[in-house]
C-alpha cells in the first residue's frame, strides 16, 4: 500500500520582473502534491505571483505601468487573492484615498543614505514628507539615488521581458555591477531574474543573496528566496538529468530551508511513476524517505531488492513498517519451508511471533518444520498451541500423538489437555494393540471390541490341570508330570497380575538291572523312589504400553524334595517398532526333561541325592515384517546349566523362520494362518543325558539340527470361541559325544571312572502337532484347554491341559492372550 507522500514538482520559468502585460513570465516556484492509494493526484492551488515588478512601479510612482502590471498579474493568475497592502498602495497612487499625495514625476534623485528605505511601501515615504513639511525635493533626496546613476537600471526595467532576455551578456554584467553599487533591493531582484534568464546562475545567486540581506519587507524576502530556489532548482535539474547522486547529496547537505529536499522528493516520485526504480530508490535514500525507498525496492522485483526492502522494513519501528516486516517474515517462513530450509523457517516463524500473534497456519508451519528436523520439543510446543486454538483439529492431534508415541508422560499430559489427542491416542493404541495381541492395553483404552469381549479388570478365579508325558527308552527314559493349580488375578492400571498355588505329581520309570544309575551299574532290581508329589507357589505380573510389554514371574516349588528347593523365574520385555519386534528374556528355570533334572532324586539306597538342574540364561527374538503378510524372524538362546553334584554345562540354540500369512486367501474368519520354512540348531558342551553321578538326565546333544516347515493358524479374536493350531515337520539329525559316565569323578568302583556314555548319531523325521482353544460358556465362565503330540527319533512326548475360569463383570468373547500356551511363562517371551 502506498501511504501518503509529498511530491514536489519544479516549474522554473526564467525571466525578470515585467513592467508591462506580456505573454511570458520567468518564475521559480514549487508545487507540492500528495499521493494516496486509489485517490490519484489532488489538484494544487496556483502559486502567488511575483510582485517585484509591481512594487517597483508603485515605489517609482509609475501609475500607468503599475496599473498595467496589476492587470497582467490578474489575468495570468485568475485565482490570486490580492494582498490588502497592494490594494491600498494602488488606490493611493491612483488618488482614490483621501490625503493622497500625487506621485512625484520621475526626476533626478540624490543618493540615499539608507538604501533600504527605497523598498518600503510608498505611502510610508509620502506620509513622512507630509509630517515633516519638507519639500518634495528633500524627500526624493532620501528615497532615491541620483537620476543619472540609477537611470540605466530604471530604463532596463521598462523593457519587455523579451527585450531584457535579448540583452547582451556584457550589458547584463554592466547592469549587475551598477546594481551592486546602488544596493537597492528592487534592482537586485531585477538583475537576479535577468541573470537567470541569461543562464548566469552564479551572478543570479549573488543578486538574490544581496536582495535577501537588504530587504525589509516579507514580500521582498520571499521574492529573493524564490529566486535563490529557482537557481537551485535549475542546478538540481541538471544534476537530476545526469543522475549525479553525489552532487545531489552536496546540494542536500547545504539545504537550509528544505527546498532541495522537496525538489528531490518530488523528482523521486516522478522517477517512480516512470518506473525508473533504481534512480527513484537512490533519490528516496538521499532524502530519507523510507516509504518511497521501500516501494521502489519492492517494485524492482529482484531477490536482492526484496532482501534490502525486508531489512529496511524490519529496521523501522513504525506501525506500517512493523506490519511490512511481519508480512516479509511470514512469506519467508513459507518459502524456507518449501525449499526445505527448515531451521531458517522455524527462526522466521519465531521472529514473526515477536512482532504479532501467529496465525494457526503459521504456528503449525513451525511444527511441521521442527518435525522434519526431528526437533520433537519445538514441534510439540507449536502443535500444542495450534490445537489450543482448534481443539477439533484431528491432523494436528494426530501429529502430537505420533511425535510423542514413545513419551508416555507427554502423551498422558496431552491426552488430559486435549480430548482429540486422547481419542486419537486411544484409537491408535487400539489399532496397534490388536495385531500385537495387547488386549489388556486395548481394554484400558476403552476399545469397544475389547471391552465387549472381556472385563479384564475384574477379579478372576481359575482352576486348571495339565499333564505331560515323555516316552523314550525303557526305564528312565519315561517321565510323567501331573499338575493342578488354583489362582486369582485381576488388573490394576496397566498391569495384570496373578497368584497361583500348585500341586504337582512326578512319576519316572525305574532303572532296569544292568542300567547305570547313581554311582554304579545296577545288578539287582531298583528299590528306590521313582515318584514325588509336592506343592509350590508362583506369582506373575504383566505390563502393556503402546510400544512396550513387560512380564515377570517368580516361583518357589517342591519344598520337600531330595534336593533343596530354589527360587526360579524370568523377566521378559518386548519392544514394538514400526516394522520390527524385539524381545528379550532373562530366565532361571528347572530343566524339565526328567525326574532327575526337574526335582533331583535319591540313590538306590536313599542315602544320597543329586540332580535338580537349573538352567539360567538369555533368549532373544527379532522379527521383521518385509511385507504386509510376510515376515522373517530369528531366535537365539545361550544358557548355563548347574545342578547339585551335576557337572556344569553350557548350551546354545539358534532358529530362523520365514512366515507367510495365507489367511486372506483361505477363510475370512481367520485372524492369521502363517506358514513357512525354518532351520534350527542346538548344541551342548557336554553330553550329560545319563543318570549317574555328575549327569543331569537331560537331552544334551553336541549337535541337533532340524530343517523343515511349520504352520500356525488362529481364528478371529473377540468371538465366543477361538482355536489355535500349530504343527511342524522336519528332517532332524542328532549327534551325541562319547562323554564320561562319571564327569565329576565319583564312582562305586575306581575302574568305572573311565567308562563313557558311548557316541551316537541318528537322522530321521521329527514333528509336532498342538491344538488349543477356549470357549465362553456365559458372561462369567470360560473353559480353555490344549493337547499336543511330538515325536522324534526314539522319543515321543504328549501334553494336555484344561482350565476353567470365572471373572466378574460381563463379557461376550475371548481373546488369544488367554490361550493357555500363550502365557509368557510358557512361551518364553512377553508377546
Amino acid at each position: 500500500m502506498k501511504a501518503r507522500f509529498t511530491r514536489t514538482s519544479i516549474y522554473l520559468a526564467l525571466g525578470a520582473v515585467a513592467t508591462s502585460l506580456v505573454s511570458m513570465q520567468a518564475v521559480g516556484q514549487t508545487k507540492t502534491t500528495y499521493k494516496e492509494k486509489d485517490l490519484g493526484i489532488i489538484p494544487v492551488q496556483q502559486d502567488q505571483p511575483d510582485l517585484t515588478g509591481l512594487w517597483y512601479h508603485i515605489n517609482e510612482r509609475q501609475v500607468q505601468q503599475a496599473n498595467e502590471e496589476f492587470a497582467r498579474l490578474k489575468a495570468l493568475y485568475p485565482g490570486w487573492q490580492v494582498p490588502q497592502e497592494v490594494e491600498t498602495e494602488l488606490n493611493r497612487i491612483n488618488g482614490r484615498l483621501k490625503g493622497t499625495i500625487k506621485p512625484v514625476a520621475s526626476k533626478p534623485k540624490t543618493e540615499r543614505t539608507q538604501p533600504e528605505q527605497l523598498i518600503e511601501p510608498a505611502p510610508k515615504a509620502i506620509e513622512q514628507v507630509a509630517e515633516s513639511g519638507e519639500s518634495t525635493g528633500s524627500n526624493e533626496k532620501q528615497q532615491a539615488a541620483p537620476a543619472s546613476k540609477a537611470l540605466p537600471l530604471e530604463q532596463f526595467a521598462q523593457l519587455t521581458p523579451k527585450a531584457r532576455a535579448n540583452a547582451s551578456r556584457q550589458q547584463v554584467e554592466t547592469l549587475i555591477a551598477l546594481s551592486n553599487q546602488l544596493k537597492r533591493t528592487d534592482f537586485y531582484l531585477l538583475m537576479g531574474w535577468t541573470a537567470i534568464d541569461k543562464g548566469m546562475l552564479e551572478m543570479a545567486v549573488q543578486q538574490f543573496t544581496e536582495a535577501l540581506q537588504s530587504s525589509v519587507r516579507d514580500i521582498d524576502k520571499q521574492s529573493a528566496q524564490q529566486g535563490l530556489n529557482s537557481v537551485t532548482g535549475i542546478k538540481l535539474q541538471q544534476a537530476l538529468s545526469l543522475r549525479d547522486t553525489t552532487r545531489l547529496a552536496q546540494f542536500l547537505k547545504s539545504d537550509d530551508n528544505g527546498y532541495v529536499k522537496e525538489v528531490l522528493q518530488g523528482a523521486a516520485w516522478q522517477q517512480y511513476d516512470a518506473k525508473n526504480y533504481d534512480f527513484a530508490e537512490a533519490l528516496f535514500g538521499l532524502v530519507n524517505d523510507n516509504e518511497g525507498r521501500y516501494l521502489s525496492l519492492i517494485a524492482k522485483g529482484s531477490d536482492n531488492a526484496a532482501q534490502i526492502a525486508f531489512d529496511l522494513a524490519c529496521s523501522i519501528n513504525t506501525e506500517i513498517f512493523i506490519r511490512r516486516c511481519a508480512d516479509g517474515l511470514a512469506s519467508r517462513q513459507a518459502q524456507f519451508y518449501d525449499t526445505r530450509r527448515f531451521k531458517e523457517s522455524i527462526e522466521a516463524g519465531k521472529s514473526l511471533a515477536r512482532l504479532r500473534p501467529l496465525s494457526t497456519d503459521e504456528q503449525a508451519l513451525i511444527g511441521w518444520a521442527a518435525k522434519e528436523i526431528q526437533d520433537t520439543t519445538t514441534a510439540t510446543a507449536a502443535f500444542e498451541q495450534v490445537l489450543s486454538k482448534t481443539p477439533s483439529n484431528a491432523v494436528i492431534a494426530n501429529e502430537l500423538v505420533s511425535l510423542n508415541q514413545s513419551d508416555d508422560a507427554t502423551l498422558n499430559r496431552l491426552a488430559l489437555k486435549f480430548s482429540e489427542v486422547k481419542r486419537i491416542f486411544q484409537e491408535r493404541t487400539t489399532r496397534n494393540a490388536w495385531p500385537r495381541k495387547q488386549f489388556w492395553l486395548a481394554y484400558q483404552n476403552d476399545d469397544p471390541q475389547a471391552v465387549t469381549a472381556q472385563t479384564k479388570d475384574g477379579l478372576t478365579a481359575l482352576y486348571g490341570i495339565n499333564t505331560r508325558s515323555r516316552s523314550g527308552g525303557e526305564g528312565l527314559g519315561n517321565f510323567d508330570v501331573l499338575s493342578q493349580y488354583i489362582g486369582v488375578g485381576s488388573g490394576y492400571k496397566n498391569w495384570l497380575w496373578q497368584v497361583s498355588l500348585d500341586y504337582k505329581q512326578f512319576y519316572s520309570g525305574t532303572p532296569q538291572v544292568g542300567d547305570w544309575f547313581g554311582d554304579r551299574q545296577l545288578d539287582s532290581s531298583f528299590l528306590g523312589i521313582s515318584g514325588f508329589e509336592d506343592t509350590g507357589v508362583r506369582a506373575e505380573a504383566y505390563y502393556q504400553a503402546p510400544d512396550f510389554n513387560f512380564y515377570a514371574n517368580l516361583e518357589y516349588a517342591m519344598f520337600e524334595q531330595p534336593v533343596s528347593a530354589k527360587v526360579t523365574g524370568q523377566i521378559s520385555a518386548t519392544r514394538f517398532l514400526a516394522n520390527t519386534t524385539v524381545a528379550a528374556t532373562l530366565f532361571r528355570e528347572a530343566k524339565e526333561d526328567s525326574l532327575l533334572s526337574q526335582t533331583g532324586t535319591f540313590y538306590a539306597n536313599r542315602d544320597q541325592s543329586w540332580g535338580y538342574v537349573i538352567e539360567s540364561g538369555f533368549r532373544g527374538l527379532i522379527a521383521h515384517s518385509i511385507a504386509d503378510n510376510m515376515s522373517v524372524a530369528g531366535t537365539a538362546q545361550i544358557s548355563r546349566l548347574e545342578g547339585e553334584r551335576v557337572a556344569d554345562n553350557s548350551a546354545l540354540s539358534l532358529r530362523g523362520d520365514v512366515s507367510y500369512d495365507i489367511a486372506s486367501l483361505v477363510f475370512s474368519r481367520l485372524d492369521y494362518w502363517r506358514v513357512g520354512p525354518f532351520l534350527s540348531y542346538t548344541s551342548y558342551d557336554k553330553n550329560l543325558s545319563g543318570f549317574t553321578i555328575g549327569n543331569g538326565g537331560y537331552f544334551s546333544p553336541s549337535a541337533f539340527i532340524s530343517i523343515g516347515g511349520y504352520s500356525e493358524l488362529l481364528t478371529l479374536e473377540a468371538l465366543n470361541w477361538q482355536v489355535k493350531l500349530r504343527s511342524s515337520l522336519a528332517l532332524s539329525h542328532v549327534e551325541q559325544d562319547d562323554d564320561l559316565r562319571f564327569p565329576i569323578g565319583e564312582a562305586y568302583l575306581p575302574s568305572d571312572l573311565d567308562t563313557t556314555l558311548g557316541e551316537s548319531s541318528d537322522t530321521g523325521l521329527s514333528g509336532n502337532l498342538t491344538a488349543e482353544g477356549q470357549y465362553r460358556i456365559n458372561h462369567n465362565w470360560i473353559v480353555a484347554g490344549y493337547i499336543g503330540k511330538a515325536f522324534a527319533v526314539e522319543y515321543q512326548a504328549f501334553e494336555a491341559g484344561i482350565q476353567i475360569r470365572w471373572r466378574e463383570g460381563k463379557g461376550t468373547g475371548v481373546t488369544s492372550d488367554e490361550l493357555l500356551l500363550s502365557s509368557p511363562r510358557i512361551s518364553g517371551f512377553a508377546l
